[in-house]
């Protein structure tokens, strides 16, 4: 799990989304409060590629770092954007990202 969560944080750090794209399992689905719908893992597969092309091309850096969850304990992701702040938690299972969810807390 460590070196997932590493990877997850270098893959925003540095805006490489196939970092993240190798540990996805088949299964995998994403959500977020600022998508609307469940992304499947095909579709969030093209929505990190898109998402992270559009920050290089528009020169916007990601402040990523790992922090301890405190509602769900482990670790997640905090990403920090303009002064605010998000997080991004994921959940392993037989070594691959089962799920990943993106919340303001």
């Amino acid at each position: 799990m460590n070196s997932i969560i590493e990877d997850f944080c270098v893959a925003w750090q540095m805006l490489d989304a196939e970092l993240i794209i190798k540990h996805l399992d088949n299964s995998f689905v994403y959500d977020s409060q600022w998508v609307f719908e469940s992304l499947d893992c095909n579709g969030y597969k093209g929505y990190i590629r898109g998402k992270f092309a559009t920050l290089k091309k528009n020169g916007i850096q990601i402040n990523a770092s790992i922090v301890e969850d405190p509602y769900l304990g482990g670790q997640m992701l905090m990403l920090g954007q303009n002064g605010q702040s998000s997080y991004y938690r994921i959940k392993v299972k037989n070594g691959k990202v089962i799920k990943g969810d993106l919340c303001m807390f």
